[in-house]
């Protein structure tokens, strides 16, 4: 067996990168990314929040585990949508209603989803720098997640 250099890692099959390679830095947030979410779920579920607020954040995290497959295995993304609604919905949805600046006024559930919204755009940023257009359909679903977390917003 051929010993693996620590500051390697696969990439996909028996094809090895630095961990410092752009698609391991874009698992790396996906990773981060999921963990947020659930903590955001842990945290609204304990401050009592709208029970629907945290479903549609189990929504999302279910898509971010997706795009991991989908990245790691070179697949395209099946999903095409969230809590009912297409992507073309959920941006409509999202582009309808004016961004609200964050304010602690706003109360701990927008502040949770707007935190989480951020993310996902520095998510979305790091896909881009992985993958530039190569992968439209990645970015794209990291775009209507953004969406998708301001959607939450406005019903918090």
């Amino acid at each position: 067996m051929t010993h693996k250099a620590e500051h390697l890692t696969h990439l996909h099959g028996d094809t090895l990168v630095s961990k410092d390679h752009p698609r391991i830095r874009l698992r790396g947030k996906l990773d981060s990314l999921q963990a947020q979410v659930v903590l955001s779920q842990c945290d609204l579920k304990a401050a009592d929040a709208d029970p629907a607020l945290i479903e549609g954040l189990q929504e999302i995290v279910e898509t971010l585990r997706e795009l991991m497959r989908a990245e790691v295995l070179e697949i395209p993304i099946a999903r095409e949508g969230l809590f009912g609604l297409t992507w073309a919905e959920i941006r409509t949805k999202s582009y309808a209603a004016p961004m609200t600046v964050p304010d602690m006024r706003l109360g701990h559930s927008y502040a949770q989803l707007n935190s989480l919204r951020t993310a996902i755009r520095e998510t979305e940023l790091v896909a881009v720098e992985a993958f530039g257009a190569e992968r439209a359909d990645l970015i794209r679903v990291l775009n209507r997640l953004s969406s998708a977390a301001h959607v939450l917003m406005l019903r918090s």
